[in-house]
């Protein structure tokens, strides 16, 4: 495959064609380097990748800061741990790159307390006295002609010390509207003097922080540009971003990595996001690489979706791009090059694209951390070591907490059986990936299937545990992952003959009629709702608390709530349900009722631990009982994924 082809940037020898992505992580320490942050990258070293692009290279802090936890090399004192990291990755034959970064207004976002998070209270700085567009940020001070000089200054002293440092090529972000993508674009930059109005006046400062870092590592030394390919309504047009790049490879870049979004999903920009959601097709923004490959000689590298290798093989095939960037599904799984190279494709854990790894970092400020792969950002903590003693463990339920926990007591040592009481494993799994935009789910719950057969699990579908089976096999270990249990509703009047759950309608049940009410905005009411919409359906949601889908993550939200615009769900918050009748629901908002006429109603009201009845029978027969996943406390996919393997990992 050309994927796995030794490849150059510049002076820089590379083992393939496939790069790591760079990434905020908040793994850091006050700006210093981590154990944790070094584990993190050596374990993707490890896994074959070519080059490893590290992100969040803050070049003055914590002004420039794009998350509370970020790289910091703005002084000499971080070099020594920089350093450290630089020689893990190269143990293990990957190169690495720093990319250099100001988040510029991105970084002034405020707390609930009204404080500025990430700048430590300090306002933040840009092109012009215009906010980031994500709610919750403020509008920053222009910088005057002098900062600007500073902030070039800083960049080049920035690209020294990770010369310094052993990093062998430096990144500069010019991309996603960080401060050298608001420079760039007339979208955020305002400015009448030297550094805005034309395309001349707006690359001026990227140009001179390009002629400065040249100044202080030589012209041999690679530099990749990484920057949008497209931009909203009043940014860059394609022919200007064509151009941008041509300009940038005379000045002096050695390749470029086009990327996309700006922070924000909006109707208007019509943009796909930095990080694309999961509803987002596999290589949605690769015809961007392409638009700039046709305008430069050097290396272009794509990006977007690309975790499939055969897609992102047809990419390179095609001239599309040179190199293949992956983000997210080398947080899934480290080692997906090695195997790939292998020829093990089905062992690869398949990214579901869910952006928990950026809402834990952008939304959270926690580390870094994955659905699929609950070793993420604990690299360090969790490493799996054989069972001192092989015990007999069942594992009661065939959902994904189940299926994890079973997979990682057997790679343990540990001889396992899982029982499940249906004709098939997957459990919730089933029934989210036929949500719209959530085909992604259904990878991942054959990857668990693949993964218990290859460690040597016993699976007995179709079955439920007795108290004879107990007796007979006698397990050490019991771990109860039978699922939740639908949230139920008191409402006067409501009966069974025209209620539904979720998982009824996720399974396709014919609803005769037109007119539905879904009572529960949460993540799962608002996909039933537009499960329904796209049928032609006519959905209102009816949510009591203020807003919709609070639990999800902003860029899956934002792109679930344009679609229920689109097909016209009406969604009415700070809505409570006062009775049901013949003629309709009865609902009350704010002292005004309204009735709404409804063929059917769906509850989706979340769910509550199950009541299986099996603690009794485990206890008195086997020593050790865990419940874990929603059979313990009702969450997603996330903490269901973790808790098996983290009960599992202790056996």
């Amino acid at each position: 495959m050309k994927i796995f082809e030794e490849f150059r940037i510049g002076s820089l020898d590379l083992r393939n064609r496939l790069v790591m992505a760079p990434m905020s992580c908040n793994l850091c320490e006050k700006g210093f380097v981590t154990d944790k942050l070094v584990a993190f990258f050596e374990e993707r070293a490890k896994g074959g990748v070519g080059l490893i692009t590290i992100g969040d290279g803050i070049i003055d802090s914590p002004i420039g800061n794009n998350v509370r936890e970020s790289i910091v090399i703005d002084e000499d004192k971080y070099i020594p741990g920089l350093r450290r990291l630089t020689d893990a990755v190269k143990a293990h034959g990957a190169k690495i790159c720093l990319q250099l970064s100001h988040a510029g207004r991105r970084a002034g976002r405020v707390s609930r307390e009204g404080f500025l998070e990430v700048t430590r209270g300090k306002l933040p700085v840009a092109p012009s006295a215009i906010a980031h567009p994500v709610p919750g940020h403020v509008v920053p001070r222009e910088l005057t002609r002098d900062e600007i000089s500073e902030i070039v200054e800083k960049f080049a002293l920035a690209a020294k010390r990770a010369v310094r440092a052993g990093f062998d090529a430096v990144g500069l972000h010019c991309a996603h509207m960080y401060l050298c993508g608001q420079f760039l674009s007339p979208w955020a930059n305002l400015r009448e003097d030297e550094y805005g109005g034309s395309l001349d006046g707006r690359m001026r400062f990227v140009l001179e922080v390009i002629e400065g870092i040249r100044k202080e590592i030589g012209g041999s030394y690679p530099l990749i540009v990484r920057m949008n390919g497209e931009e909203p309504p009043g940014g860059n047009s394609l022919s200007e971003i064509a151009e941008i790049a041509r300009r940038l490879e005379k000045a002096g870049a050695d390749a470029i990595h086009v990327s996309a979004g700006f922070g924000a999903v909006t109707k208007t920009a019509g943009m796909i996001p930095s990080v694309p959601p999961m509803r987002a097709r596999a290589g949605c923004i690769v015809h961007l690489a392409e638009n700039i490959k046709k305008a430069v000689s050097i290396p272009v590298i794509a990006v977007g979706k690309l975790g499939d290798l055969q897609l992102a093989e047809s990419v390179l095939q095609r001239g599309e791009a040179d190199m293949i960037a992956l983000g997210r599904p080398l947080i899934a799984d480290p080692y997906l090059p090695l195997k790939a190279a292998q020829g093990k494709i089905d062992e690869i854990r398949p990214c579901i694209y869910c952006c928990e790894c950026l809402r834990k970092v952008l939304e959270e400020e926690a580390p870094i951390a994955c659905t699929v792969n609950p070793a993420a950002g604990r690299e360090l903590e969790v490493r799996l070591h054989p069972a001192k003693k092989s015990k007999r463990i069942l594992v009661v339920g065939g959902g994904p907490s189940g299926m994890q926990a079973a997979i990682t007591a057997a790679e343990r040592g540990h001889r396992v059986t899982l029982f499940e009481k249906s004709s098939e494993l997957g459990g919730d799994l089933n029934l989210a990936s036929k949500a719209p935009g959530k085909k992604d789910i259904e990878p991942f719950r054959s990857y668990l299937v693949d993964q218990l057969s290859r460690a040597g699990v016993e699976v007995r579908l179709g079955e439920e545990v007795t108290a004879e089976w107990l007796d007979e096999a006698r397990p050490d270990c019991c771990i109860l992952a039978t699922g939740g249990r639908a949230g139920e509703l008191i409402i006067p009047g409501l009966s069974k003959e025209n209620v539904l759950g979720p998982a009824e309608v996720l399974k396709g049940v014919e609803l005769p009629g037109k007119k539905i009410v879904v009572i529960g905005g949460g993540p799962v009411g608002c996909e039933v709702a537009e499960f329904l919409s796209v049928q032609g359906k006519d959905v209102t949601i009816v949510e009591i608390l203020e807003d919709v889908a609070r639990d999800m993550d902003r860029i899956n939200r934002v792109a679930l709530m344009m679609s229920l615009e689109d097909h016209g769900v009406r969604v009415m918050t700070s809505t409570r349900v006062v009775s049901v009748g013949t003629d309709g629901i009865l609902v009350e908002r704010r002292g005004t009722q309204e009735t709404l006429a409804a063929d059917h109603i769906v509850v989706a009201v979340g769910k509550s631990a199950q009541e299986d009845g099996l603690d009794e029978m485990m206890r008195e027969r086997v020593p050790e009982v865990y419940r874990i996943g929603d059979a313990r406390q009702p969450a997603g996919i996330f903490e269901a994924v973790r808790d098996g393997f983290d009960v599992a990992r202790r056996l």
